[in-house]
């Protein structure tokens, strides 16, 4: 699904729509032949959100059903309000072009040794990056999976939102520099000698994107997560953690040192002509279980998820890097030289 955009008929009056990109569009009811083009300005959209309050919520319960929440976070809390804002952001389109040299090194099929294959792609592709055009404050949403949807045109002050903070030109600046990464990373070549990029921008738009705010209360703390009001998925948020792990680490640094230290004062007392080795054993695992003990404070009661500050979790949550999506109608890689990956 591509943005789309709302517009009348300046013959007949009727209601059209125009995907993102078209310059030229028939009328279904007057069969007039439209020609479609900007102002020269930022175009600003406003997407329609998909997602009402009820899956909003629903959103969130299952999100406190993960493995790092509090045990009965979902069962136990109290959902207090869930509303709607629109949070602006910079959509960027570009095309990559160029050249991206390097090699990999594979193992071989018949021994266990290792050969050098060298490639050489060539790139021809489109990237969309979007990020926050404004200070998302403590709801830790910079970027989105993708900005897709159904959307009409924007007016000033028909939306209350959040102030735009943010130049079109340093987001553009910022964004053709997250593509060029993204497009050597794509390449899937191991070790780069070479790389020859040009990135294109094709337009940038603000983009006003539906997000929910959903606040819950456990255990008389207020919490919260935000939504995505188009995909329906949580973005962020922040909840109470479960203090089976933290316990765990406690357990785990305290046996490493208990091991280590028993096993160095076991080697002093068989080895007693060089007991220097074994007090460095037993220094070096009170050290290390020091470490992993260490983790019980560090990690916080608290889960956060998204790009927020101040929460820790055992497991590695999902993170979006640059907000980078690639056109589904993008040329794929070429393999000009060595094997096809």
């Amino acid at each position: 699904m591509t943005l789309s955009v709302s517009i009348n008929c300046p013959s007949c009056g009727g209601t059209l729509s125009a995907e993102e990109g078209y310059v030229s569009l028939s009328c279904p009811y007057c069969s007039s032949a439209l020609a479609i083009e900007g102002d020269g300005g930022i175009r600003r959209l406003k997407l329609t959100a998909t997602v009402d309050e009820n899956a909003a919520v629903a959103a969130t319960k299952s999100w406190m059903a993960g493995l790092s929440m509090a045990n009965d976070l979902a069962r136990s809390s109290e959902i207090a309000e869930a509303y709607l804002i629109y949070m602006p952001f910079w959509k960027l389109t570009a095309r990559v072009a160029g050249w991206i040299c390097g090699y990999s090194d594979e193992r071989n099929d018949n021994d266990d040794g290792t050969r050098r294959v060298y490639r050489e792609r060539m790139l021809m592709r489109d990237f969309a990056w979007n990020g926050t055009a404004c200070d998302p404050g403590d709801l830790g949403v910079k970027h989105l999976p993708a900005i897709e949807g159904k959307a009409l045109l924007h007016e000033d002050g028909s939306i209350p939102t959040f102030e735009v903070t943010t130049s079109a030109s340093d987001a553009t600046s910022f964004g053709l520099k997250a593509i060029r990464i993204t497009a050597i990373t794509s390449s899937e070549i191991d070790n780069l000698t070479f790389a020859k990029l040009h990135a294109i921008p094709r337009g940038i738009m603000l983009v006003y994107y539906p997000i929910w705010i959903v606040r819950y209360r456990y255990m008389g703390r207020l919490y919260f997560a935000t939504v995505d009001g188009i995909g329906g998925t949580v973005l962020s948020g922040r909840a109470p953690g479960r203090h089976f792990w933290r316990s765990l680490v406690l357990v785990a640094g305290t046996a490493v040192a208990g091991f280590g230290f028993a096993m160095g004062l076991w080697y002093v007392k068989a080895m007693s002509e060089q007991p220097l080795f074994g007090v460095a054993i037993m220094l070096i695992s009170l050290i290390i279980g020091a470490i992993i003990s260490g983790q019980f404070f560090r990690m916080s009661s608290e889960v956060a998820d998204g790009a927020l500050e101040g929460g820790e979790s055992p497991f590695k949550l999902k993170r979006r890097i640059y907000g980078i999506t690639v056109s589904d109608e993008a040329a794929p890689l070429q393999v000009v030289a060595g094997r096809k990956a």
